[in-house]
Parts: structure tokens; sequence; C-alpha cells
């Protein structure tokens, strides 16, 4: 069993919580179940993102599973892989079958599959038929599919899974992530008939959160207390 850190941040709970409610929605009106998730340069910080949205989802009572689909980056780099002794590359190379490389995490209802085999070039594996299997046979195991792939500016794999998945989503970074760099990943996606359905803006600090939801911590301090003191006073 993987274990998924919690995470017990307050105000970024509330954040990935508004994410699960739009893919929510999503689902009930158009039937999305799969979603990639990708920065538009290294270092946006879409693995963080992709693993705190399928906990949430996964909290939210959903069966979900989230792929590493990066298998380019060695295992000793990676957040989730270290007692994982195969994963996705060794399914699509024959060498183990589906559900051996699909482990139990200590959060409920979410399971991992890891990246797997170092590959040098994973196209031909992520174009393949067996690549098709490993959605046909999650799409009817799982109510959500994340798949967590690398920026799109640093290979073509996030492009081959997301022509394939019901949505894609950008993540990209505060005082990171350029104009032309967040430009050119939405143009990428969208020569290739990908679904972006939107971008999460990631590193924000309090003060540019608070900027965009001022009441975010209405609840969590109680405000509405003073309201109603002040509504029994007349």
């Amino acid at each position: 069993m993987l274990e998924i850190y919690k995470n017990d941040n307050v105000v970024l709970n509330d954040a990935f919580d508004q994410a699960v409610m739009n893919l929510h929605v999503l689902k009930r009106q158009n039937g999305y179940k799969s979603f990639v998730i990708c920065g538009c340069e290294p270092g946006d910080g879409a693995t963080t993102v992709a693993i705190n949205l399928a906990a949430a989802m996964a909290s939210s009572g959903w069966k979900t599973v989230l792929i590493d689909g990066d298998m380019r980056k060695k295992s000793s780099y990676k957040r989730l892989n270290e007692n994982a002794n195969c994963g996705l590359s060794d399914y699509l190379l024959g060498k183990t079958a589906l559900e051996n490389v699909i482990y139990d995490t200590t959060t409920d209802n979410l399971s991992y599959i890891p990246c797997g085999e170092l590959i040098d070039n994973p196209i031909r594996l992520l174009c393949s038929n067996k690549m098709n299997e490993v959605r046909e046979e999650l799409s009817k195991s799982f109510d959500y599919v994340i798949y967590d792939m690398p920026a799109l500016d640093s290979s073509m794999d996030a492009k081959v899974i997301a022509v394939a998945a019901d949505a894609t989503i950008l993540v990209s970074a505060i005082g990171k992530t350029s104009k032309a760099g967040l430009v050119e990943a939405a143009n990428t996606l969208q020569e290739g008939k990908a679904n972006l359905i939107g971008t999460i803006i990631n590193k924000t600090d309090m003060d540019q959160y608070a900027s965009l939801h001022k009441d975010y911590d209405y609840f969590l301090k109680e405000r509405y207390a003073g309201k109603s003191k002040r509504k029994a006073k007349r």
C-alpha cells in the first residue's frame, strides 16, 4: 500500500474542493471521467496538483485512480514510486498484468499506477493498443481517471494522452510560467484537438488568493457570528 500524504492546509483544500465541484459538474453534464493534468513548462507543479486533486475526489467518495504517465523521469525523483515494483511501462511492454500495477493507497477510494520502468522514448507505448486497453479497463473500474503527465514543452507525451482523454487541465505557476509558454501549451493541445477545459494557477500566495476569493475564510473565522449578533441587536 502506497502512502499518499494528507494536506491539512484549509485554504489549499478549499481551492481543490472548488476544482472537484467543477469536475463533478462536467461529469454530470458531459460524462467526463478521464482528465489529463500537465504543466505548461517543467516545474509548474502539475504533479502536486494531480495528487491533491485525485485525493480530494477520492475523499468525496468517488473511486479514483491516479496514473503517473511520466516514464522519462527516474523513479528516484518521483514522490510516490518508492515502494512500487512495477508500473505502467511494465504493463505496456507486456511484462505483467494490469492488475499488478494498480496499487492501493492510504487514502480511501484512491488507487495509484506508477510510471514503471524508465523509457527513453515512450511515445510508441502511449500510442499502442495496450494503452487503449488501459483506458478501457480503468474507465470500467473507476469513477475518475487522473493522468499526471510531463510538461508540454518537454515532450509530446501529454499531448498523446490528452487527445484520447475526456478533458485536459493545464497547470501554470505564478511568477514562473511565461505568457508565451502558456499560449504555446494551449495551442499545442488545440492543434491535436484535445479538449482543454481550463488552467489551474499554482503557487499563488495568500494575498493573491484572498484578492480573488475575499470570503474564503468566512466560515473558518466564524465571521457569520458577528453578523448574527448585529441582527439580534436591531
